[in-house]
């Protein structure tokens, strides 16, 4: 059994430095380099928790809607895994 191979990489090298992780600001990195994700006013952390509740059993929507609408704010630049829920 042969140790080396005679294949030969037929395609010209490719610089695909453009591909890698995304780079992220200074001010979102945690003490070890980490990236983290930016700060969330408390305002919209409580419109966030309600929005995940509006459609909770026991309580009522009106109700959540209108604490919404009093909590409505913009949501950070930074989108968050919402597509998922947390396991």
């Amino acid at each position: 059994m042969s140790k080396t191979h005679n294949y030969e990489n037929p395609s010209e090298s490719q610089d695909l430095g453009h591909v890698e992780a995304q780079v992220t600001t200074e001010e979102y990195l945690d003490e070890h380099g980490w990236p983290t994700t930016p700060p969330m006013s408390d305002r919209e952390c409580i419109y966030r928790c309600l929005e995940n509740c509006e459609l909770l059993a026991g309580l009522d929507k009106k109700q959540v809607q209108r604490l919404m609408k009093d909590f409505k704010t913009m949501k950070t630049q930074m989108v968050r895994n919402e597509e998922y829920p947390a396991l």
